[in-house]
C-alpha cells in the first residue's frame, strides 16, 4: 500500500513536469514527437525515472538519530525497495546488517561520521548521506611530563604530536619499531605494533602501560589509538636548549627521558651507529666516552639519514635521552635543526 501511494506521487509529479514538457513540443514536426515522448517518459539524460523519484522520497522519509549514544537500528527494506548502509569511519560506527553499533572515540574529541544509504529499485539506484556527530568519552589525558612520574605499571592516556619514529635495526631496517608523541611538557616514547598507523605531524590520543626497556622510559602496548588531526608541529616547549653534550653527559639518570637541543660532532663506528660528541672533543678527550646512539640503521628514511654523510661535521640536533641497562647514556634524534662542514667548525673554535 505504500508503494502505491509513493508510485501515485510519484506519477502525480511526472504527469505535472510531462505537461510543461510536451506544451512545449507542439509545434515540433512530427519526427520529433517520439523524442519528445523519450523525454517525458525519463528515458532522456537528466531526466528522473519514477523508480528514481520513488526512491528520493523512500530515503528523505529516513530519519537518524543526530547524536546517538548507543546502537540504533537502520532501514534495510522499506516495501520493496532495498537499502545498503556504509559508514565513513567504522571504528566509530560499526555497521552489522540493519544494526549501527556506537563507539564512542576517546580522547575528548567528538567526531562526525558519514553513513551513506543506497537504495535500489529495479534498475534504479538513488543515495543519500546522513551526517552523524558521535559524542566522544571524558578526557582521561594526562601531560607526558606526568607521564614520565607515573609508576611503572600504570596505565596511562595522553595527547601530542607525533614527532619521530624509531626504526628496527637487523634484517628489516624499514619497519617502525615505535614512535615518539610530543606536547608542550615534554616527549615519550611509545613501543608497539601502532607505529605502522600514523605519520608524523598527527596529532593523536593514545593509551598504554608505563614502562621501562633498558632505563629507558616508554609507554608499551598502545591501545585506544586515536588520530585527531594531521600535519601538525610539535610543541617544543619543554627542550633545554642551554647544555652541551658534557653536561648532559654528566647529569647521569637525571638526564633520561628528557630532551635536550645541542651542538655535537658526528661520528660513525664500523656497525653504522652514530655518536654525537661534545665539540670539543679534541681539546679534552673525555668526549669519546660520551655514546650517544641510536638503533636507527642509516639504510631507513629517518633523521639517521639525515647523518649520513655528516660525518666528520657539526649538527644542531633535538635529541631525546636514554640509557642502556648499565645507565650509559644515549637516544635518538628527532630533529636536525641544522648542520655545518668541519672547515666551518675550525674555524668558529680558532
Amino acid at each position: 500500500m505504500k508503494v502505491k501511494n509513493r508510485l501515485a506521487a510519484a506519477l502525480a509529479a511526472l504527469a505535472t513536469i510531462g505537461q510543461t514538457a510536451m506544451s512545449s513540443l507542439r509545434n515540433e514536426d512530427k519526427e520529433n514527437t517520439f523524442g519528445a515522448q523519450e523525454r517525458y517518459l525519463g528515458f532522456h539524460e537528466g531526466i528522473e525515472s519514477v523508480d528514481e523519484i520513488l526512491l528520493k522520497n523512500t530515503l528523505n522519509s529516513i530519519e537518524l538519530p543526530e547524536e546517538p549514544e548507543d546502537t540504533f537500528l537502520l532501514d534495510t527494506f522499506i516495501d520493496d525497495i532495498v537499502i545498503n548502509w556504509v559508514s565513513s569511519d567504522d571504528k566509530v560506527l560499526h555497521l552489522s546488517g540493519g544494526t549501527a553499533r556506537v563507539y564512542h572515540p576517546k580522547g575528548g574529541i567528538d567526531k562526525t561520521v558519514t553513513l551513506t544509504a543506497s537504495a535500489f529499485l529495479r534498475d534504479a539506484m538513488v543515495s543519500r548521506d546522513f551526517e552523524i556527530t558521535v559524542s566522544a568519552e571524558e578526557d582521561d589525558s594526562i601531560t607526558i611530563e606526568e607521564v614520565l612520574k607515573s609508576p611503572i605499571g600504570s596505565k596511562v592516556s595522553m595527547h601530542g604530536i607525533v614527532s619521530a619514529f624509531l626504526y628496527a635495526s637487523g634484517d628489516h631496517p624499514e619497519y617502525r619499531a615505535g614512535f615518539y608523541v610530543t606536547d608542550s611538557t615534554g616527549t615519550m616514547y611509545v613501543y608497539g605494533n601502532m607505529a605502522e598507523d600514523v605519520e608524523i605531524g598527527d596529532e593523536i590520543y593514545v593509551s598504554g602501560i608505563r614502562s621501562v626497556r633498558f632505563n629507558t622510559p616508554q609507554v608499551y602496548n598502545p591501545y585506544n589509538l586515536t588520530i585527531i588531526s594531521r600535519n601538525n608541529k610539535p610543541s617544543w616547549d619543554a627542550v633545554d636548549t642551554s647544555k652541551t653534550v658534557e653536561e648532559i653527559y654528566n647529569l647521569g639518570k637525571e638526564a633520561v627521558g628528557n630532551v635536550y637541543e645541542f651542538d655535537a660532532h658526528v661520528s660513525v663506528n664500523q656497525y653504522g651507529l652514530y655518536t654525537l660528541k661534545d665539540i670539543h672533543y679534541r681539546d679534552n678527550g673525555a668526549a669519546f666516552k660520551y655514546y650517544f646512539a641510536g638503533t636507527i640503521t642509516p639504510e631507513c628514511e629517518n633523521y639517521a639519514s639525515e647523518l649520513k654523510g655528516k660525518e666528520n661535521q657539526v649538527v644542531r640536533v633535538k635529541f631525546a635521552v636514554g640509557a642502556n641497562q648499565d645507565w650509559d647514556l644515549r637516544g635518538d634524534v628527532l630533529d636536525i635543526v641544522s648542520y655545518e662542514k668541519e672547515e666551518e667548525k675550525d674555524s668558529h673554535e680558532s
